[in-house]
């Protein structure tokens, strides 16, 4: 690999550097000014189109001919309202964008207004066709597109030009490729990028103390989506996922893709901002490399790992499910939600439309799971354990989760009515997990400490004996290194706090030992081994 190729899909329409293609918009059928080229508002490039819109609905479409968008592609722009004192509120359409096919037949789609107009400038936007419509033209959108534009809405008069519209593409986002150890890819380099004057994708933005994300942005894709090996790593920044509520729900996404791409992320803030679309992060692959390292993640949209990545001391602060796929995920914190919602199209980003029974994290191997928390307020799940099994627990501990049917669990198995048994080993004398078992299989909670035997020669046999009876709780026939005659062997067994067992130790070349009445402890504990050779063995 080399340096990395920061490349998007972003199709441009028009750079706006000319009025060619572009015509007026009239909505209100009252007077205004002509469209112009100026370089008042220009973002990218040296001019912008603009206009005066005073007491009326004016803007500026752009005809690109009939355009075939992909299931996922959005329209971007960059618009504004130079005069917020005399633009309508958002709800009577003060800024909006256009998509349609002609100018007598369009979708309007309401993006802000006085009320809601952000600070500063000309505002980049995303829209997706199938987004909650505020107006509707003639017939309105139907099929493939043509124009694309916006307008504004005013109430009164303006004493210059106030519109402007610069450049116009669709497509979903950055697709970042190739990098290495010494020149990964990082949030800072696609920045620079997407905020050159040249460009102005409005992707990643760089914002005071991090960047501000909208869209796709995939590392180990090339813009046609081909899987490419990729290096990625940043740390000490904050990512927010700027909320578009005339996006489809999941259009925010940082992943990552290709069996030999690699990944790390260390102390980065993620942020959802709003509810329609908290953003996502994915790894594509499952055999992706990574790790994520004192990360925390506020109300976003879910999380998808994969078997080679380990997680440690992160949080998932109210966010959507964590679908644990086979990594490792140690000494991190999971705080659910009052309650997860998504948007059922096509009602409006306003109508969501709760998830029953989710879940913090969604676990395949719960034994991967360890020194974790996870804390409820009743209303989710903190587990849900989805492969049917025998596992151990180790030190995990549950606050604000109730047991039963209709309420949030500590632990959820198969929800959907799927069939298997579950035994969980919870182990580090920590209290035991409260469950919601929806599925036809049964579930086994054993609240059991860990007693490690160490330092055992080789071939050591071990038994452990419930004491005083010949009931055998556990045990090997020989204990035994990677390395023969390392003679270091550990063995462990599970049993509940407060059993009583008798442990006997054989090997014909040592004097058998046995540890009488031992009281398995409120803690996992370790009990050193020393064994004497036996002077009466004879060696055939």
């Amino acid at each position: 690999m080399a340096l990395g190729v920061y490349d998007t899909d972003l199709t441009l329409l028009s750079n706006a550097e000319t009025t060619t293609g572009w015509s007026d918009l009239n909505v209100g059928g009252g007077g205004g000014g002509a469209l112009s080229i100026e370089i008042d508002f220009a973002i990218q490039g040296t001019s912008a189109i603009t206009r005066q819109v005073s007491n009326n609905q004016r803007g500026a479409i752009y005809n690109n001919g009939v355009t075939t968008l992909g299931a996922d592609d959005h329209y971007w722009l960059w618009t504004v309202s130079a005069t917020p004192g005399i633009t309508d509120n958002r709800t009577l359409g003060g800024i909006v964008a256009v998509i349609g096919n002609n100018a007598n037949n369009y979708n309007g789609y309401y993006l802000a207004g006085a009320d809601t107009l952000p600070q500063g400038g000309i505002q980049n936007y995303a829209i997706h066709p199938s987004a909650p419509v505020g107006a509707v033209n003639g017939a309105g959108l139907s099929g493939n597109p043509s124009i694309f534009g916006s307008y504004i809405s005013t109430n009164n008069t303006a004493k210059g030009d106030n519109y402007a519209i610069d450049v116009i593409r669709y497509g979903t986002g950055f697709y970042l490729t190739e990098g290495d150890s010494i020149y990964p890819i990082t949030f800072q380099s696609a920045s620079v990028v997407n905020d050159s004057n040249t460009n102005r994708y409005g992707i990643l933005s760089a914002v005071p103390g991090g960047y501000a994300l909208k869209g796709r942005f995939v590392v180990g894709q090339d813009p046609n989506q081909v899987a490419t090996a990729s290096y990625f790593a940043d740390d000490n920044t904050a990512i927010a996922f700027t909320d578009t509520d005339r996006s489809l729900s999941d259009f925010t996404q940082i992943n990552f893709d290709h069996p030999s791409t690699q990944a790390y992320l260390n102390n980065i803030i993620f942020t959802g901002v709003g509810s329609n679309n908290p953003g996502q992060i994915n790894f594509l692959n499952a055999s992706t490399t990574g790790s994520i390292v004192s990360c925390t993640f506020n109300s976003i949209g879910k999380t998808d790992l994969n078997a080679n990545v380990v997680v440690s001391s992160s949080t998932w602060n109210r966010c959507f499910s964590v679908f644990q796929s086979g990594s490792t995920i140690f000494d991190s914190t999971f705080v659910t939600p009052p309650q997860q919602f998504v948007v059922v199209p096509p009602a409006p980003p306003s109508e969501l439309t709760a998830i029953a029974n989710s879940s913090s994290l969604v676990s395949d191997d719960p034994s991967l799971v360890t020194f974790c928390t996870f804390a409820g307020n009743g209303s989710n799940h903190g587990v849900e354990i989805t492969t049917a099994g025998e596992y151990n627990f180790q030190s995990n501990l549950f606050t604000g989760f109730v047991s039963g049917s209709a309420t949030g669990s500590a632990v959820l198995f198969n929800p959907t009515g799927g069939t298997g048994n579950l035994i969980l080993n919870v182990l580090g004398g920590v209290d035991s997990p409260s469950f919601n078992n929806l599925s036809t299989g049964t579930v086994t909670i054993n609240n059991n400490i860990a007693v490690t035997l160490t330092g055992m020669r080789d071939f050591t046999e071990v038994r452990v004996i419930e004491s005083g009876t010949t009931v055998e709780l556990a045990g090997i026939e020989n204990v035994v290194s990677a390395s023969v005659g390392a003679d270091d062997n550990d063995f462990t067994f599970l049993q509940p706090a407060g059993t009583v067992v008798d442990i006997n130790l054989v090997n014909i070349r040592y004097v058998i030992q046995r540890i009488s009445a031992f009281e398995v402890p409120n803690s996992d504990t370790s009990i050193p081994i020393t064994q004497q050779f036996d002077r009466n063995y004879s060696n055939p």
